[in-house]
């Protein structure tokens, strides 16, 4: 679907991708993943044929992207705001691309509910109905790959739950997505792979529970009823806030606690955020 191959990007002597190398497969959910400035807006343009590489190869759909009629057919590109005339209505907007595509938007209005906005004015829209705009604008399209940078950046955790809810199925009928975001704890619900980007450079990229379970010993955050009593059977255990942090097989831990009637609370492995700083050395 996307395959990257030592990619390069400056501005001037600014050097912002530095040598990437990754692909993304088709059907999948892919994460794009780093901080601020980490290079994941510069590469998504390059990706969707809106800027050129410094060196280096970019493949979507096995062609190029840039000036590329024939790939940008197939993609959809959302942003974290919208960028077209923001005095036009929701209903102008929308009825622009469906002109353009020749599909009727109205399945796509009702499903996403926005009937009482249509007469609303871009200008005007919360930032969760902005995204729901553009998804629509998007899948008029019928766009085999949809590209996101930092869709949910401005939504409340409602219209971040909604959004990835709609990527859920749109997933499950066949469309490939590549999202980037700094916003983890939604995100690693859904993906079934990820790309790390720190500093411009790849510094992971493969399957999401090959990310967060590297190795065989892994790091278990467990909450217990009796904390003191934890820590003095556990071997290498710290506590962080209510939390003991553990190194081991989840399993023998577990049996440990048992054994020594520790009732646990709540048990859970490495996050995103965690395997994020693990690869990236922070």
């Amino acid at each position: 679907m996307i395959e990257v191959t030592d990619l390069t990007k400056n501005y001037g002597r600014k050097e912002i991708l530095k040598g990437l190398n990754f692909k993304v497969n088709d059907h999948s959910i892919t994460g794009f993943i780093g901080p601020n400035g980490a290079g994941k807006t510069t590469t998504i343009r390059i990706i969707s044929g809106l800027a050129r590489p410094t060196s280096g190869i970019v493949k979507v759909f096995g062609k190029d992207p840039w000036d590329n009629p024939e790939v940008k057919g197939k993609i959809a590109v959302i942003f974290t705001n919208l960028t077209y005339p923001q005095e036009n209505t929701v209903e102008e907007y929308l009825r622009g691309f469906s002109d353009i595509y020749g599909v009727d938007p109205s399945p796509f209005i009702e499903e996403f509910s926005l009937t009482p906005y249509l007469k609303k004015k871009l200008s005007k829209l919360s930032s969760g109905l902005s995204q729901k705009v553009q998804l629509v604008s998007a899948l008029l399209k019928k766009p085999k790959l949809i590209i996101a940078d930092e869709p949910t950046a401005n939504l409340d955790p409602k219209a971040r739950s909604e959004f990835y809810d709609k990527v859920r199925r749109l997933n499950k009928n066949g469309v490939t997505f590549f999202i980037s975001s700094h916003i983890l704890s939604e995100l690693e619900k859904i993906i079934t792979e990820v790309v790390f980007i720190n500093d411009g450079k790849i510094v992971f990229s493969g399957k999401i529970n090959e990310a967060l379970n590297d190795s065989e010993e892994e790091e278990i955050y467990i909450l217990v009823d009796n904390q003191k009593a934890a820590m003095s059977i556990l071997k290498n255990a710290r506590v962080d806030g209510g939390y003991i942090i553990v190194k081991g097989n989840v399993r023998e831990i577990v049996d440990i606690l048992d054994e020594n009637n520790i009732k646990i609370i709540s048990l859970r492995r490495s996050s995103l955020d965690e395997a994020f700083k693990k690869f990236s050395n922070i």
